[in-house]
This record gives C-alpha cells, structure tokens and sequence, in this order.
C-alpha cells in the first residue's frame, strides 16, 4: 500500500487545482522558501483530520482557505484528497484504492468523503487507526518536529511509541469506555438522587392511593347503588306514567263515548221530543177541526132550523128586496176579505225576514260560542302547565332556601347556632341581569359557594368543627382579612376603547356594600367581554394578566390558557336564581295568555249577548208579526163566515123563492150527520195520538233522567282525568329530573344506564346502603382522587429506576472489567513494542553515527500506562548522554536513528518528512540517503528537502514555485528517467 496521489484546490496558497502523483518508493518535493511546500504536508494532516490550527500554521480554521491575492479574488472554499493504492488490503475497506477528501466552506462547515461517499471524520479516524497513516502517526514529521520529538517531556513522546505498539485504537477504545463510565457513573448518582426523592414520596402516596382507593370503592358502589336507584325510579316513575296514561286513554275514551252516548240520547231526545211535538200538533190540529167541524155542524143546525123558521115568515112580495140588499152586502163583504188578503201577503214576507234573521244569528251565536269553547280548553291545557311549572318551582325553591345544592359541609355551617356572624354564601348576595348571569356563575365557580362570615377567627372554629366531626371542607371569607382586587388603571384605560369590551364583572352586579371587599375580591379583576374573539384581543393587549369571561361562559385564564365549549348548564344559586325566575315567568306569561283568553272570552259573551238579542229580537218581532196575522187571519175567518152567512140566506132566499126549501133542508141534514161522523173519527184519532204522546213522554223523562245520570258520571270521569293530568305532569318533572342528574352528574344517558346497572337488593336496603355509604366518604375526608394514578406513576417508575440501577452498576462492571482488559492488551503491546524499538534504535544509532551508544527507557516502569520515555545518545568520541548538550546535526540525526528504528519495528505504507535532515552535514546526509534505500520497495517515501544530496536517492521530484505572488504551482521531473538517459 502507498499514498498514490494528493490533490489541493484553494488550500492555503494552491488557488489552482494541483496534483502530485507519486511512485511506490522515494518521492521528493523541492522549491525555494516560501513557496508553499510544506503545504503539502499541512495538506495530508489537514485531509485526515487535524484540527489543531498550530500544526497546520494557521491562525483559525477558515484561514485554510486561499484569501486572495493581487491578481485574484478569494476562493470560498478548501479541499484536499488523497488517494491510497489499497492493493494489499492494508486498509480494511473492500477497495483496491481510497480516497479521502476533505471540504472546508466559508461558513466554518466541514464536508469528509469516503470514496465519494459523504461521511463522519470518524468513520475515516476509525478506519486509520493503528494504520500507520493517522494524523498523529509518527510516519508524518513537519518542520520543527526532529526537535519536538528529542526536547518533549517524556510522556509527550510516549505517543510515537503508542502508534508504533498498535495501542491507540486500544487507547480510543478505553477512554470510550472511560467517558461511558463517567456518564454511568453520572446516570447511576442522578438515578441515585431520583430514586431518593421518589422514595421520600413514595409512602405518603401510598398512603393517599389507598386512601383513594377506599373512596374510589365506596363513590363507585355509591354510584352504582345512586343510579340503579335513578333507574329504578325512573322505571317505576315510568311505570306509573304509562299507567296514568293508559288511564287517561281510557278516562278520554270514557268520556268521549259518554260524550257520544249523550249527544246519541241528546238525539234520541230530541227526536222523540220531534214526534211528541208532532204528535201533540196533529192533536192540536184534529183537535181544531173538531171544533171546527163542531161548529159547522151547529153551524149546519142553525141552518136547518133557520131555513125552516124562514119558510113560515118569508113573504113573497119583499123576498126581491131583501135579496138585493143580500147581495150588495157580500159585495162589500168580498172587497174587505180582499184587502186582508193583500195584508196577510205582506206579513208573510216579513215573517220570512224575520225567520232568516234568526237562522243567521243563530249562526254567528253557534260560532262565537265555539270560539268560547275553544279558549275554555286552551285555558284548561295552559292550568294544566302551571300547574306542572309551578311543581317545579316549589321543587326549585325548596332546593335554593333549604340549600340542597351546597356542599354538606356549608349547609353543616349556615344557621348553625355555634357560630355567629355567618351571612350566606357568595352566590346569594350578588344579583345581576340575566345576560350576565352566566358570565358571572362561571368566573365564580365553586366560590358561588364561599361561606362570607364577619371575622378571620370564626373560620378557624368552623374549620376545627368540620374536622372533628368529619363533614368535609369549605371555604370561609372573613369581612375583616378580605382585600379587595382591581384592573389596574393603565391596562382598563389600554381596552375600554376596545370594541366588545363591557367591564369588569364587579360593575355588573348588585349587593350591599358591606359585602364589597368580597365581591371585588372575586370579580374586580375579572374582565367580562361580549365575546371570545374580544377575550383574546383583550387577553393579549394586557399580557394575559387578568382572567377574561365571555357572556356565553368562555373563559381566557391568567397566563393564556382558554376553557369553553359548548354553552355550560351550571347549578350554582344565581343559576337556580333564575332558572326560578324563568319558571315565575313561564308562569307569568301563561297567566297572561290565559287572562288575554279570558278578555277575549268576556268580549265573544258580549257579542254573543248582542246577537241574542238580535236574536230575540227578531223572535219578538215574529211573534209580533204571527199575532198580528192570527188577528187578521180572525177577522178574515168572521169575514168568511159574514160572506158565508149571507151566502146561505140568499141561496135560502133562493130557494124558496124556487119552491126548492125541502131539497135544500135535505142537504143539509146530510151534511150535517157527514159532519158528526168525522168528528167522531177525529175524537178516536186523538184519543189514540194523546195514548202515544203519553208513552213518549214517559220515554222522554226515563232519557233525560238518564243523561243526567251520565253527565254526573262524566264530571266524575273529567274530575279523575284530571288527578291523572296532574299526576303525569308531576311524574315527568321527577323523572327529567332524574335523567338530568343522570346526564350532569354521572354524564350517562339513562339507556347507557339502564344496560350497566341494575337493583340487585330491596330498594329501601339499598337507599339505606346509600346513606352508609355517604357517611363512610364523609369519614374518610379530603381525598386527591390522581394519588393512586400518581402512586402507580411514581411506583412504576421507582421501580423501572431501580432495575436500571442495577443494569447501570452492571454495565460499570463490565465498563471496568472492559477497560481491564484494555489495559492488559496495552501494557503487553507496549512493553513489547517499547523492547523491540530499544534494541533496534540502539542499532540503528551505531549504523548512523558509525558507532557511540543511545538508548531508550521508561521513567516509570512501574505504570506502564502512564510512563513517559527518556531518551539517551552518545556519539561517538563524545561523553554526553543528555540530548540537550547535542549539537543540532546530532539531535537531528539522533531522531532519525529513533524514526528509523521505528519504521523497523513496525513498518508503514509511507512516511512524509519535512526537511528532517534540514540540520545535516553533506556526510550525514549522504548516510540518511543510503538508510532510505535499505526501505526501497517496502515502505514509500515523501521527502521535502533542500538537500542536493538528498534529491540523489529521489526516483520522482516535484518542483513547486510561486510564480505569481501568493500562489502556489506544481512542477515535475522523473528523475529515473533523466538518470536511464
């Protein structure tokens, strides 16, 4: 293996991409000072890695980098490659050549390739170490390093002899593991310091788990028992909800049918009471014809005996006389019965008016008191709401005045006769519109429960007294500590302008000042706004500093932090408050609506009287009509029976003016008996008919007794449809009631409910397991419900620390017994090594120097890891042993011998010397040059010389000079070649 070609593009003074191509054994590189060949070697550290500014002479790390010159402009960056023939697999790569490059940017960014590969400076160090070829290998020796080696402290220089022994990739590996052990040493003394910490926690947590666990156990039978009875009840409730429904069906059903039977007898009444009208009519009306046809027949008797009294008294000599006055008569008779008639006529038609009138109004009396029925049973169904509402409400206010909301340990506090100077709770002394009433309940929270009392003493007593009889905990504002808080001035005048800004909550309630400190002591700071929009906008002008509400209940916290969602259902006593005064208004609104109903009923039965008395009126105005008629249709009949009379006396005239008396005599006994005969069949047909109107009045009254049966049976059943009616409405708060509580407090539905939980025991046992249950968590107090959470948290970690302890002191075990293991390697490596090269340097030196002595030893045997190495030499004709007093030919020559032993020890695949025999007489030159032939052929060879003498033993010479100022350039000669010539 041998380095095969380095190439240099804007390093240090070679602007120009630049080359050098070297053969296998001795290679030379020569130029005038300064002209930048000791770049190259700057070049090979540099591209394997070095980072030490000093050993490639510059004053930082971007000063590699060409900076310019007269003629040319700065390049902005630096890279150098080498590439090593790896023929021999000497690197334990699978290439047959390597290249390493190496990038350096402006910016300070490092770039390294692998063969073209970008990779890690370690990767590259890994791969050289031990190789003969790193950047610290001894095989690299630059200007000043002859003198470095010979003058360095002893254990300076023991790092040539690591490199020779093959111990740095050990040496690598133990201060790995070394800094593995610190950091284990360090994890092991943190983990050390947790697990003491946690341990310190760990009981009292514990203690707080199990105390948690017992409530745990008992809220979750609790829970189970509490809503199994929910279930249970709202079953039952159910239950006796269907059952009032079914009854009310029934009781509709019921009521429906008697209403159906009634309006059937109503009919049924009505029909027979048609017939015994008909009935007593065509009695009335054979009644008349018989007095009728009485008459006729009296009338038919007086004719007979008339006629007859007539045929005696009649003479013949006036007879022509009276008949013509007869006949003017009925003239006169006849033009009367004719304008009644036209009269009659006229009546008619106004009975006719007056009928359709009181068909008319009869409609529109028919309609109105529909509409009055129908308000009734709209007032009816809104009576049945208020009555529901108002169950509520007293349900609502028994909760608020008796406190059922509060926690036990407040309602164990108010009105206690042990304690004075206790006002109330918070909530019950601030009042506000209803618009803000949500913004208000949700900035106080639970502090709606706050006790106010009068003095700071007081709480420490009441405190004392919940203790001690285990009823939990609150929290008390005494009057007399309580400090008021407010927004400050310059942030309340920053958002006032703010569009949506409203004010601070204290602002927007009412209560008696004696109560103000409190009050501003929970809402003066708080900052109410229209929205949560505004919250924020507000929120970020005052750097989160105060806490935001917004009407809808959206809350901006101090520090940033937003809690809201859907509009919140909160249960504290201004909720209640005026969830009470919602129903009152529920109630109120009903009332009124009812009270409009009533007006419009009172104004339907004014309308309603008015169309009766149109209704009357037109009735009156019939009868008036009817009576006048009958009066007329009288004295038309007394007018027919004028005409008809004077008919009869002149048809008697007539005929006995005829002679034809008998024959009309006969007549009218015919008549007359035909007239008794009818009379007879009259009296049997009404005699029949009043027979039938008494049966039917019979019927009638049985009927009518009986609808009054039904109707009281029907008030019966409406009375009970509406005990049922009300118990339904009764039944369905209780069970929202449940089923909210269900939702709230459990935030179950009741059919999720209903299929977790189930009544395993006598409900009354289990209500009575409830109240054991309630006392059992009251005893055990205060409980942090995330200690058993926290406990299994801290215990699994304490645990999982603990294993890792105990895998942390293993791995030091085996970091130990690894960095053991190293050592022994090394001081074996090192010791042989360190043997090795004390013979051969003892050899070489007699070779160089033509004899004198030299030698090498370790200055602390005893600690062969840490020894450093001294170095003897004594020329030849001389008595000196310290190098110090060699002349610096000899130094020189001295630690070449030393290299030379070295590279004999352990051979490299090349070695780069930057004017090592700089300081060499002609004579020892020459002895250096035939030393390097001893290495043709086995180990490669770059030499930077000025030495003519050295350039002899040269197979290849590159020349670099700096034509152009600042700029290095590349020249060659082979000088094989020249010498074949």
């Amino acid at each position: 293996m041998y380095l095969k070609e380095i190439q240099a593009y804007g390093f240090k003074s070679f602007a120009d991409k630049t080359n050098f191509e070297f053969t296998k054994d001795i290679n030379g590189i020569v130029g005038p000072n300064g002209s930048g060949k000791s770049n190259v070697v700057d070049a090979v550290r540099w591209v394997l890695g070095e980072g030490s500014n000093k050993q490639i002479r510059v004053a930082d790390t971007t000063s590699v980098i060409f900076s310019g010159s007269k003629s040319r402009k700065p390049l902005n960056s630096a890279m150098v490659s080498i590439t090593f023939d790896n023929e021999d697999k000497h690197l334990p790569v699978p290439y047959s050549e390597v290249t390493i490059k190496r990038v350096l940017y402006r910016s300070g960014e490092n770039e390294y390739f692998l063969n073209g590969e970008k990779c890690r400076l370690k990767d590259i160090t890994e791969m050289l170490t031990d190789s003969g070829m790193a950047k610290e290998s001894f095989n690299i020796i630059g200007q000043g390093k002859i003198d470095e080696i010979l003058s360095t402290r002893p254990y300076d220089r023991r790092s040539i002899f690591e490199e020779a022994a093959g111990v740095l990739k050990y040496k690598k590996r133990k201060e790995e593991a070394i800094r593995k052990l610190e950091r284990t040493n360090n994890n092991i003394n943190r983990v050390n310091d947790i697990i003491k910490e946690l341990e310190t926690n760990l009981e009292p947590l514990k203690e707080q788990s199990d105390k948690a666990k017992e409530y745990t156990l008992y809220n979750d039978k609790l829970t189970n028992y509490d809503i199994s009875l929910m279930i249970y009840d709202v079953d039952n409730y159910s239950n006796s909800l269907n059952i009032c429904r079914d009854k009310i069906n029934i009781l509709n059903d019921k009521i429906a049918e008697f209403n159906s039977n009634t309006a059937s007898s109503d009919v049924a009444i009505l029909n027979s009471k048609d017939k015994l009208n008909k009935l007593n009519e065509e009695i009335n009306k054979d009644s008349t014809l018989v007095l009728e046809y009485t008459k006729k027949m009296e009338q038919q008797d007086a004719d007979i005996r008339l006629l007859r009294e007539r045929k005696k008294f009649v003479k013949s000599d006036d007879q022509s006389d009276k008949i013509n006055d007869i006949k003017e008569k009925s003239l006169d008779k006849n033009n009367l019965l004719n304008k009644l008639n036209s009269e009659l006529e006229l009546i008619d038609k106004k009975i006719e008016i007056s009928e359709d009138d009181i068909i008319n109004n009869t409609s529109k009396y028919n309609e109105i008191k529909n509409n009055i029925s129908k308000l009734e049973a709209k007032i009816n169904d809104n009576n049945r709401e208020i009555t529901k509402l108002k169950f509520e409400l007293n349900y609502l206010e028994d909760d608020i005045n008796n406190g059922s909301g509060l926690p036990n340990s407040i309602k164990s506090l108010l009105n206690n006769p042990l304690f004075s100077g206790v006002h109330d709770v918070i909530g019950k002394l601030i009042d506000t519109k209803e618009e803000y009433a949500l913004a208000v309940s949700t900035a106080l929270g639970g502090a709606s429960n706050y006790l106010v009392i009068d003095e700071a003493s007081m709480a420490s007593k009441m405190i004392e007294y919940l203790k001690n009889n285990h009823l939990g905990r609150a929290t008390m504002y005494p009057l007399d500590v309580i400090k008021p808080r407010y927004v400050d001035d310059e942030n309340l005048a920053k958002i006032k302008k703010e569009h949506g800004f409203i004010d601070t909550l204290d602002k927007v309630v009412t209560y008696d000042m004696k109560y103000q400190n409190v009050i501003l002591n929970q809402l003066g700071n708080v900052i109410l706004t229209e929205n949560i929009n505004v919250a924020n906008k507000i929120s970020k002008l005052i750097n989160n500093r105060y806490k935001i509400v917004t009407l809808d209940g959206q809350v901006v916290n101090v520090g940033g932090s937003i809690t809201g969602g859907d509009k919140i259902k909160t249960h504290d006593i201004i909720s209640k408050r005026y969830e009470l005064d919602d129903i009152n208004k529920q109630i109120s609104k009903l009332k009124n609506i009812n009270e409009d109903y009533l007006s419009d009923i009172e104004s339907n039965k004014k309308t309603l009287l008015v169309y009766e008395e149109k209704i009357n009126s037109a009735k009156s105005n019939k009868l008036e009509l009817n009576n006048d008629k009958e009066l007329k249709l009288n004295n038309k009949n007394l007018l027919i029976d004028e005409i008809n009379n004077l008919v009869k006396e002149l048809k008697d005239l007539e005929t006995i003016s005829n002679n034809d008396s008998d024959t009309r005599e006969s007549e009218l006994l015919t008549s007359y008996y035909k007239i008794k005969d009818d009379i007879d069949r009259l009296e049997s047909e009404i005699n029949e008919k009043r027979v039938l109107a008494n049966k039917l009045t019979d019927e009638i009254n049985e009927m009518e007794e009986l609808a009054k049966n039904s109707l009281r049976e029907e008030q019966k059943l409406e009375k009970e449809l509406h005990d049922n009616e009300l118990k339904v409405s009764r039944l369905e708060v209780k069970i929202d009631m449940i089923l909210n509580s269900l939702n709230e407090d459990y935030t179950i539905t009741y059919k999720e409910a209903r299929s977790k939980y189930k009544l395993d025991m006598e409900p009354e046992k289990v209500r009575k397991e409830v109240s054991e249950l309630k006392d059992k968590i009251r005893d055990i107090g205060v409980v942090n419900l995330g200690a058993t959470e926290e406990y299994e948290r801290v215990s699994g970690r304490y645990e999982f620390l603990t294993k890792q302890k105990e895998d942390l002191e293993k791995a030091e075990d085996t970091l130990l017994e690894i960095i053991h293991d190293m050592d022994d390697i090394m001081k074996d490596k090192f010791v042989t090594t360190f043997n090795e090269i004390r013979a051969e340097f003892k050899k070489v030196f007699r070779e160089l120097f033509h004899g004198g002595t030299a030698d090498i030893y370790m200055d602390n045997p005893d600690d062969i890891l840490e020894t450093g190495i001294c170095l003897e030499a004594t020329p030849p004709g001389k008595n000196l042993k310290s190098v110090a007093a060699l002349s610096g030919g000899e130094k020189t020559f001295t630690a070449i011998s030393l290299l030379f032993a070295i590279l004999n020890v352990r051979p490299v695949p090349f070695c780069l010397f930057d004017e090592v025999e700089a300081a060499l007489d002609e004579q020892n030159v020459e002895g250096f040059g035939e030393y390097l032939e001893k290495y043709r052929g086995k180990t490669q060879f770059i030499i930077i010389t000025h030495k003519k003498r050295t350039m002899e033993y040269v197979d290849t010479l590159y020349g670099v000079t700096m034509q152009e100022s600042g700029v290095s350039k590349r020249v060659s000669v082979k000088l094989g070649e020249l010498k074949n010539k």
